[in-house]
Formats: structure tokens, C-alpha cells, sequence
């Protein structure tokens, strides 16, 4: 009798066994399901990330104009302020000469009232003489020598007489000269007011040119100004689209994130029943079906079971305790742009560097640096094509590509190629930009990556 029970006991537990896997199945198509509609949301999501995208595009083309703008706006200002610190500087020497040229007219003038005194003198002088002449006349003179007492007195009469003679003579020749020096002094002084007027007139057209300057100047200042303001209005539009986006792509993978964590734990927990089952029915399964299910274990990975399995959890945790270790995507370890905020030479506005960019020769093998599936490969505006790795709750991005050797939903093995790197014609240029993330957290790369000796076998 005791047989029987256990034998009906038996049987209850394995007509339980097909409504647990009945279970399991249902659950499976039910997550399936939500995991479609997800997967619709995220093509919806993804279109508004393209039309983003090319707003985006276009913010960065209005910037570039703008920030070339800038660029010959502020090369005027400079030459401006140059200019004007020239004119300022010839306007300050002009007006010197015109100090000096100032003294030298009034030195000149000063010469000329003395030369004119000279001359006056000089002429009282000479009438005075002549008057005497007239008056005496030469026959008194001839009187005066023919009536001296002595030879002697003669003699000194004569050379008294021919010396007044010598005086009147060079008192002529005297006021001619100083007649000559007055009329130099006069054509000296015409030339320094003429040269002064000439000054005046250059100094006065000077500072005209140069409040032209200034004004044009101010102009120029506030234009730069007004176009600053708008470019910062513009950055801070490009930077919060970024983040947009981003934050969109982090709660896409949030999602798929936990749809796959509740898949599991129920299909966990359909399998600890199914299991609990199976111990009930004291091992009902033979060994043909436990070969039937490690058969099952050992065909090739496919994404599903990568996904429902341990395998993920088993990735992630690899994945975390390979900091330091991680091997380089590419053949090189030149980085042209760490990871982090830099700062924009011009502007002094912090940009973030979600990533690296390592510098690579053209079309270089680009292999992927852990074990996990791709998540996703699409084009995104000024990093080309990117491919997406996913590691559990770890994301590696590959942009910047030449060529794409995977595509969507392919399960890869660390080394597997995922394409070549940028050439002349990428955004980059030649170079990879290289992306580790941790759910919505961006990390970075450099701390992750091996520093040893680049293997050529990985």
C-alpha cells in the first residue's frame, strides 16, 4: 500500500512538472513581450535622439561660424587698440614739434627785434656821421690836416681822419649786413609758422582719425560683447542637448537593465519550484535528461541564453575586478583627449570628455576588451560610428570607426574585432574614441586600461 502512495505521490509531482514549464514559458513570452514593447520605446526614443542629433549638428555649425566671427572680431580689436595706441603716441610727438617749433618761432622773434635794434643803432649811427660829414664837408677835413702846427700833428690828424673815414665805411658795410641777417631772420620765422600751421592742421586731422578709432572701437566692443553673450547662450544649449542625450541613453540601458534582472529572478524562481518538484518526486529525471540539458549548456552561446543565464552576472563580475587590467582596444596608447571637463581656449566654458580619443594609425584593428554582447551600433554626430559593448551593468563604446565588423545583438569574445579605427575622412580624424560607463556613471578609461607592456596576442 505504501508503495502505491508514493507511487501516485510520484506521478502528481510529474504532472506538476509540465505546468511549471508551462510556467516558465509564459513567463518567458510575457517578458518577451515587455521586452518588445520596451524595444519599441527605445526606436521611438532613439528617433527623438536623431532629430536631437541633427539639432545638435546644427547648434556646432552656428557655433563654428560664430566662433570665426569672434576670431575676426577680435583680431580688429587688437589691430584697433594698436592703432590707436600709435595715434595717440603721433599725437603726442606733433604736438611736441609744435612745442618746440612754438619756442623756435618766439627765440626767432626775440632775435629779430635785437637784430632790428642793431640795425636801428646801427643807422643813428651812420646819420649821425653823415650829418658831421655834411656839416664839415671835405674841406675842413683838408683845413684841419694843412693847419697843424708840426709834420707831426699832421701826420696824426691825417690817421685820425683816414680812421673816421674806415669807420664810416665799415658802419655801412655793418648795417648791410644786418640787413641781410634781419631778412634771414624774417624768411626763418615765415617758415616756422608756416610749418607750425602745417603742424596744427596734421595734429587737428590726427585726432579726428583717431576718435573715428575709438568710436569704431567701442562698436567692435560691444558687437564682440552681444556675440559672446550668444555664443555662451548657444554652448549652454549644445551642453544640455548632451545631457539629454545621455541621460536618455542611460535610462534606456536602466530598463533593459532591470527587464532582464526580473526575467531572471523569475525564471529563478520557476526553476527552484521546478527543482523543488523534481526532489519530491525523488528524481524522477534520468540521466537522459540531465545529458538532454547539458547538451542544451553546451551548444554554441546564442543571445537569448546569454541573457536568461548566469553568464551575464559571471561577465559583470569579471568585468569589475579587471580595473587596471583591461587590454587596449587598439595598438596604441597616444591620447590625444583624456577623460573629463576641458576648457575651451577661447571662452574659458567647461566641456565634458565622456571618454578618451587614442591617437591610432588609419584603419587600425579595433578588438573589444572584455567578453559581452553589443548593445547597439549607430551613427552619432562628431564621433561617427559607435559601437556599443554591453558587460552587465558595464558598457564599453567604440566610436569614431572607419568600418564596422558586428552588428546587433552579436555575442563577442575578449580580442573579437569590432572594426577599424578613424582615417582622414572620420570626424576624428585618425584616432578612436574609446568610452567605459557603469550603469548611468561615465568612467575613466585610463584607470581601467593595463599599464604594462602592449601584448601583441590578446
Amino acid at each position: 500500500m505504501k508503495r502505491y502512495y508514493n507511487l501516485i505521490t510520484i506521478v502528481i509531482c510529474l504532472l506538476g512538472i509540465p505546468h511549471l514549464l508551462f510556467a516558465q514559458t509564459t513567463a518567458v513570452q510575457e517578458f518577451q513581450e515587455l521586452r518588445n514593447n520596451i524595444v519599441e520605446k527605445q526606436k521611438n526614443t532613439r528617433a527623438e535622439i536623431e532629430r536631437l542629433n541633427k539639432q545638435i549638428q546644427q547648434f556646432e555649425d552656428r557655433l563654428q561660424q560664430a566662433e570665426e566671427k569672434y576670431e575676426n572680431l577680435y583680431q580688429k580689436y587688437q589691430h584697433s587698440k594698436q592703432l590707436i595706441a600709435l595715434q595717440d603716441e603721433k599725437i603726442n610727438q606733433l604736438e611736441n614739434e609744435q612745442t618746440q617749433i612754438q619756442e623756435e618761432i618766439s627765440i626767432t622773434t626775440e632775435s629779430l627785434k635785437a637784430k632790428r635794434a642793431e640795425l636801428e643803432q646801427l643807422i643813428e649811427n651812420y646819420k649821425s656821421t653823415l650829418s658831421y660829414l655834411y656839416k664839415q664837408g671835405r674841406t675842413s677835413q683838408l683845413a684841419l690836416i694843412f693847419s697843424a702846427n708840426s709834420i707831426n700833428q699832421m701826420l696824426i690828424r691825417a690817421f685820425y681822419l683816414e680812421k673816421f673815414n674806415t669807420y664810416r665805411e665799415q658802419q655801412a658795410e655793418d648795417i648791410k649786413a644786418a640787413e641781410k641777417k634781419l631778412e634771414q631772420t624774417k624768411e626763418q620765422l615765415v617758415k616756422a609758422q608756416q610749418k607750425n600751421e602745417e603742424v596744427l592742421t596734421e595734429i587737428k586731422a590726427e585726432k579726428e582719425e583717431l576718435a573715428k578709432q575709438k568710436a569704431q572701437q567701442e562698436k567692435n566692443v560691444a558687437l564682440l560683447r552681444e556675440n559672446r553673450e550668444e555664443i555662451k547662450s548657444k554652448l549652454q544649449e549644445v551642453q544640455q542637448q548632451k545631457e539629454n542625450l545621455n541621460s536618455t541613453l542611460s535610462d534606456l540601458i536602466q530598463r533593459e537593465e532591470e527587464i532582464r534582472k526580473a526575467r531572471e529572478q523569475k525564471l529563478r524562481q520557476l526553476e527552484e519550484e521546478r527543482k523543488k518538484k523534481l526532489a519530491a518526486a525523488k528524481k524522477i529525471e534520468n540521466d537522459a535528461k540531465r545529458k538532454a540539458e547539458m547538451e542544451k549548456y553546451s551548444e554554441p552561446i546564442k543571445l537569448d541564453n546569454f541573457l536568461d543565464s548566469n553568464a551575464m552576472e559571471e561577465i559583470e563580475s569579471r568585468f569589475s575586478s579587471s580595473k587596471g587590467s583591461l587590454p587596449w582596444p587598439v595598438n596604441s596608447r597616444t591620447i590625444a583627449e583624456h577623460f573629463g571637463n576641458k576648457r575651451h581656449p577661447v571662452y574659458g566654458t567647461l566641456t565634458p570628455n565622456l571618454g578618451i580619443e587614442i591617437v591610432t594609425d588609419a584603419q587600425s584593428s579595433v578588438k573589444v576588451v572584455h567578453d559581452g554582447y553589443v548593445f547597439d551600433v549607430r551613427p552619432i554626430p562628431g564621433y561617427g560610428d559607435v559601437v556599443l559593448v554591453k558587460h552587465g551593468r558595464f558598457i564599453t563604446a567604440y566610436g569614431n570607426l572607419s568600418q564596422v565588423m558586428v552588428q546587433k545583438n552579436e555575442v563577442l569574445n575578449q580580442g573579437d574585432m569590432v572594426g577599424l579605427s578613424g582615417d582622414e575622412n572620420s570626424p576624428k580624424g585618425e584616432s578612436l574614441f574609446f568610452l567605459i560607463r557603469e550603469n548611468s556613471k561615465n568612467l575613466d578609461p585610463e584607470n581601467w586600461l593595463q599599464t604594462e607592456t602592449i601584448s601583441s596576442n590578446y
